[in-house]
């Protein structure tokens, strides 16, 4: 679709179309990953018009269009995740062995 058309979109219009081309280019994603994709070509043109909607509302003046929420960083999830597991316990120390000897090898006498 031309930017002028969806430029002659409602403001609920153009929120409805950025969902359905988010879901669309996740489902794509997922059938790409499997090889099971009819039109590989089409997650880019998802994504373009995708962009496209974010600018026409940029444009207008409003916020941009958000999908989903953001997801956290790795890294701070995993800080966190660290944060709240439990202390280990103190492992009790390893007794040393003695050193191994020389064993006298057990002769068969017939």
């Amino acid at each position: 679709m031309k930017a002028a058309k969806w430029r002659d979109l409602s403001e609920d219009e153009l929120t409805q179309k950025a969902r359905d081309l988010s879901e669309e280019i996740f489902n794509l994603r997922f059938q790409l990953a499997m090889g099971v994709a009819k039109n590989p070509s089409r997650i880019g043109q998802a994504r373009r018009d995708l962009a496209r909607a974010y600018t026409i509302q940029r444009e207008r003046g409003g916020a941009p269009l958000v999908v989903a929420p953001p997801a956290p960083a790795p890294q701070k999830a995993a800080a966190k995740a660290k944060a709240e597991k439990p202390a280990k316990a103190a492992k009790t120390p390893k007794v040393s062995k003695a050193p191994k000897t020389a064993a006298k090898k057990k002769t068969a006498k017939g």
